[in-house]
């Protein structure tokens, strides 16, 4: 080991492995080594830390064998002179959820979690994702594959994993069309002070390969009323320009799809779950630019739009797609423009790199927060949309409980697609939010766990069950999260359902100052100290925003502005047992106070309206306070969606509500 050149180490050890399987082998000896450890000050990582890995051992029903996939993708990294290539989850426009015909990273490690980057040398491969998807990957990569835990103390970066394995002069190869330009640039501002270049490949090595790629849909966009959108897009258009030159900005880039959708009043289907169409737009004060495929313009959307009637109207210049990085180079050349905006953060490094430097403007667009804090109208749809979304949880809850009591068999897959069925008999009804996780016993462990044919289990009295769904309304969208027990409860879930419970009514129960620039990560430890006073804790965040009829995860203001429409969802997670998380969606709001010092406060409030499960709580935990609130919310519950229970004659569903809501002694 001590002739072996350091940056040569990876391959010296293949060659020098004799056990069956080499590429397990060779992972396994290079991350054991000291020099991996004494160069990063890093722990060992190996593919010994794998689930059912071991030879003999049994394979998850859902792990994929893509040896061979990346037997054809080394064959084209070497055609193309590349070292090593990474893979990451996003499409052209830097979602978390995205369309079949994008999601590479699935195709080449067979993880289908929405976060994750993975990097294959000539010998290795590897993936990195974060505490939500820890059990997930592990289920899901085959034994070839190192899974990169990230967070936990001592597993290296994707940076220096890359600086251990590939040598100085190697080159490094990705798609400059899916990753963001701050990530980009961090990538080659790092890499090259180890001698490692980073290629822009603008063709995907992995669509080479992928023989049965799915065309993307060509549904066209369609129109959002003006009932549920609020207001006119031509005055959308009016007060971002205003914006604009106010800061200086000739010319905005919009790359986010939800962006693009908000600004426009328009929606389309182009993501599952996300009403959403390709798209890139640019706005100035002599310009709105639509750069989408041609099939998605309709003559409804192009009269919406005033495509043919610029002289009396605010109006829409229809582009095609994939022309957008070539008129952003054209703008070197227009006399007219000085300063073009563009989000590193959000934008494509392509798209990025296709503004002219000299006139780039690197700043977070104002459309965030202008879609962000939703006017009167929306706020009114989102509200009336968490109701009629709680009629129809309520209502399928009631019809379970009667089900698994009488000895009927549902499991986690038939009880997700009957929760479906419940919430499209609801007005306004467009398809679920995102893919339902409905997880039982050590399933609802896996906190982004989606059942399939293949992993689905019995729902039956002997665990927990956890269902976290959420559903598009014309009029908003929702996202909950409800555990609950058919059985006797052991005691420990008792307490940490009980404490996860706590953590959602302090989170959502603060006031502080509209000035202070409070952010998740201010009041975090409000949903978390309870746990953390037992020595538990969960690997995500808890809270996220909620778009109209849009992301159900929406990309906001760091800091909390009146209007916004959070997630609250803390959870506590049991490996190989069981998984409790309890999520409401809640409304930033005006708070009350008898004096302000710095100003007017905000608060939460809940507009998630579904019962908790009395079986699960222990009262004797909860201070006085805590159990006015509960009472309070449940109350609130009784009032609000048990009248439209009865209103649409949902008689078990108001039964089961009510038996839900008995207020707890304080």
């Amino acid at each position: 080991m001590d002739h072996v050149p350091e940056n040569n180490i990876s391959t010296y050890l293949a060659l020098q492995c004799t056990c069956d399987h080499k590429s397990w082998c060779a992972v396994v000896q290079r991350l054991d080594s000291p020099l991996l450890t004494s160069q990063f000050g890093l722990r060992d990582v190996s593919l010994e830390d794998r689930y059912n890995c071991s030879m003999g051992d049994p394979q998850p029903p859902n792990r994929v064998d893509t040896e061979e996939r990346i037997a054809r993708l080394r064959q084209e990294m070497a055609n193309y002179g590349l070292d090593a290539y990474i893979v990451n989850t996003n499409d052209q426009h830097q979602n978390d959820y995205v369309g079949e015909a994008d999601k590479r990273l699935k195709y080449i490690s067979g993880f289908s979690g929405t976060n994750g980057q993975a990097v294959v040398t000539m010998t290795e491969q590897a993936l990195w994702t974060d505490g939500r998807y820890f059990l997930q990957a592990d289920n899901q990569l085959d034994c070839n594959w190192l899974l990169m835990k990230s967070g936990l103390e001592g597993v290296p970066s994707i940076l220096e994993w890359i600086k251990s394995v590939v040598p100085s002069g190697g080159r490094v190869g990705s798609d400059p069309t899916i990753i963001t330009a701050e990530t980009w640039i961090t990538y080659e501002t790092s890499l090259e002070e180890a001698g490692i270049i980073v290629i822009p490949e603008s063709t995907n090595l992995v669509d080479l390969i992928w023989t049965d790629r799915p065309p993307y849909p060509n549904d066209p966009a369609f129109v959002l009323d003006l009932s549920f959108a609020g207001k006119t897009w031509e005055d959308k258009v009016a007060d971002l320009r205003s914006v604009l030159v106010e800061n200086g900005v000739d010319i905005l880039v919009v790359t986010a799809l939800d962006n693009v959708a908000w600004l426009l009043n328009l929606r389309g289907a182009d993501i599952p779950f996300n009403p959403v169409f390709r798209s890139y737009v640019l706005v100035g004060a002599d310009r709105i630019q639509l750069f989408t495929p041609e099939e998605k313009v309709t003559d409804e959307v192009a009269q919406h739009l005033h495509v043919n009637d610029c002289v009396q109207h605010t109006c829409v210049q229809i582009l095609d797609y994939a022309s957008i990085e070539d008129s952003l180079r054209a703008l070197e050349d227009d006399p007219a423009v000085s300063s073009v905006q563009v989000s590193s953060v959000t934008a494509s490094y392509a798209i990025y790199n296709a503004v002219p430097t000299s006139k780039r403007i690197n700043s977070e667009s104002p459309l965030l927060n202008m879609k962000s804090v939703k006017n009167e109208v929306e706020r009114a749809g989102m509200r009336n949309a968490q109701i009629k979304d709680g009629v129809a949880l309520c209502d399928f809850l009631a019809f379970m409980e009667q089900e698994i009591t009488a000895g009927n068999t549902w499991d986690e897959l038939s009880a997700a697609n009957k929760s479906e069925e419940f919430r499209s008999q609801q007005a306004n009804y467009v398809g679920l939010s995102f893919a339902t996780t409905s997880g039982f016993g050590p399933n609802g462990a896996i906190i982004h766990y989606k059942p399939e044919d293949s992993t689905t289990v019995p729902i039956d009295k002997s665990s927990l069950y956890l269902l976290d769904s959420g559903a598009q309304y014309f009029d908003g969208t929702t996202d909950v999260t409800r555990t609950l027990h058919y059985g006797t409860p052991e005691p420990f879930q008792i307490e940490a359902y009980t404490r996860v419970l706590i953590g959602l009514l302090d989170f959502a129960d603060v006031v502080f100052p509209a000035s202070s620039g409070t952010s998740e990560s201010k009041i975090d430890i409000l949903a978390r100290r309870h746990l953390y006073e037992v020595g538990l804790d969960y690997r995500h965040g808890t809270s996220h925003g909620v778009g109209m009829f849009l992301y159900v995860h929406e990309h906001t203001n760091p800091y909390f502005m009146e209007g916004e429409f959070m997630s609250d969802e803390p959870g506590y997670y049991e490996d190989g047992d069981f998984g409790v998380r309890l999520e409401n969606v809640v409304e930033v709001v005006s708070a009350p106070t008898p004096y302000n010092f710095t100003g007017p406060s905000l608060t939460f409030e809940h507009t998630t309206l579904v019962p908790f499960e009395p079986k699960l709580i222990n009262a004797s935990l909860l201070t006085p306070h805590q159990c006015s609130v509960l009472n309070a919310y449940h109350a609130h519950v009784l009032e609000t969606v048990g009248q439209e229970l009865l209103n649409q004659g949902r008689q078990d569903g108001y039964e089961w509500v009510v038996s839900k809501t008995e207020a707890l002694s304080c």
